[in-house]
């Protein structure tokens, strides 16, 4: 067999090398990462008559001494025996190669390169994993390379769609207190996440407008949330200003008749001021805005000057920069607070995690599901980990 030590800079660039010497019949030995040059180095190694192009036959057994070519006594023929004995024989001889013949029909051949083909997938994934953990590990830093739950906590934030650089940084943050405290990983992960997660602890505002990109939910939150004051006992009503949307106002009207609320449909301001003093004496008045104006850069629209505050409904299935755009559309001293929505819409809440990250805005709601009020509630920092955690990682990590 012949053994080599090869190194280059990358694992691909060092398989490639194995693969042009030693062929594809070549077998990885060891791998290592030298920290002094910054190489990765394997061993391999291969059977001489493996090698391309190769000439080397395996050397045949001993062949015994022929014997004298001397007649041998011919076995006399047993009184009573039938005729034809001998083609019996050969005939049993012919049905027992059949038999072998048989053990390699087309299905069981079929069934032999299927579970070939299935070794060859398994050392291919084998292989995938192994250029995976080497590339996540460069990505750590150096200090913590070498440690395989840190790699494999790295690779599984990543899974959830959250930014490379976040999860890195996570990753050192809690594998810093986690070697100074001690304790569970992942407990040191999410204790380290919850005082970024900041919550709107004060009260509702009087007027209350809902911002947020097309499809985000804007009316369903509104809905829900005039539920969730109206157990409350708070008097609620609505304004709605997204006449052109086809029956959003209609479908907010149905609510209100329902929800014994009272709503008023405005296209003007002169017509805003007027629902205004009419529900002067309600406790919270919430307001539908328009996703034109949302994307116009117009985010109050006919409320600019009402000192109304807005909330802003963040769909969990938006992409990381399309939801980094619509929170800074809605950025300014009105903004009050988010509602992350359609939680139970997609099952990686990274990007979500990435912006309350960057921004750390204000928790106000999170809106997990269609039914109204149950599927909405105040946000909650444990909550709003396990659902981007999720139980299997944990599990998986802490045992």
């Amino acid at each position: 067999m012949r053994i080599k030590r090869f190194a280059a800079k990358q694992l691909p660039e060092v398989i490639e090398r194995i693969k042009e010497e030693f062929g594809l019949e070549a077998v990885i030995l060891s791998q290592r990462e030298n920290p002094e040059n910054g190489l990765v180095e394997v061993t391999a190694g291969v059977r001489e008559e493996d090698l391309p192009g190769s000439l080397v036959c395996p050397v045949p057994a001993k062949t015994p001494k022929a014997e004298p070519l001397t007649a041998k006594p011919v076995k006399p023929v047993a009184p009573g025996t039938p005729k034809g004995s001998g083609l019996k024989a050969y005939q049993q001889a012919a049905s027992l190669g059949q038999a072998k013949a048989e053990a390699l029909e087309p299905a069981n051949l079929a069934s032999l390169k299927s579970e070939l083909k299935g070794a060859i997938n398994f050392g291919l994934g084998e292989l995938k994993e192994l250029i995976w953990d080497l590339a996540h590990r460069q990505s750590l830093n150096e200090k913590w390379r070498d440690r395989a739950d840190l790699i494999k906590l790295y690779r599984q934030l990543l899974a959830t769609s959250l930014e490379p650089e976040l999860a890195r940084e996570l990753v050192e943050m809690a594998a810093e207190s986690h070697a100074a405290w001690g304790g569970e990983l992942v407990s040191q992960l999410r204790q380290t996440i919850k005082p970024i997660l900041k919550r709107q602890e004060g009260s509702l505002p009087p007027l209350l407008a809902i911002l947020g990109p097309s499809g985000s939910g804007k009316t369903t939150v509104l809905v829900k949330l005039a539920a969730l004051a109206q157990k409350k006992a708070l008097k609620v009503a609505a304004i709605t200003l997204d006449t052109l949307k086809l029956g959003a106002a209609s479908q907010l009207a149905q609510y209100a008749r329902i929800m014994r609320f009272g709503l008023r449909a405005c296209q003007s301001r002169a017509e805003l001021d007027e629902a205004r003093e009419i529900f002067e004496g309600q406790d919270l008045v919430l307001v539908d805005t328009s996703t034109r104006d949302f994307l116009s850069d117009q985010k109050l629209g006919l409320l600019t000057g009402t000192k109304a505050k807005t909330l802003l409904v963040l769909p969990a299935n938006l992409k990381a920069e399309d939801l980094m755009e619509a929170y800074q559309r809605a950025l300014g001293p009105e903004l009050w607070a988010v509602v992350f929505s359609k939680l139970d819409e997609t099952k990686t809440l990274g990007a979500l995690m990435s912006l309350t990250l960057k921004v750390r805005p204000n928790l106000g709601f999170f809106s997990t599901g269609p039914r109204i009020p149950e599927d909405f509630s105040l946000a909650q920092a444990d909550k709003f980990l396990d659902l981007w955690l999720g139980s299997p990682m944990e599990e998986g990590l802490d045992k």
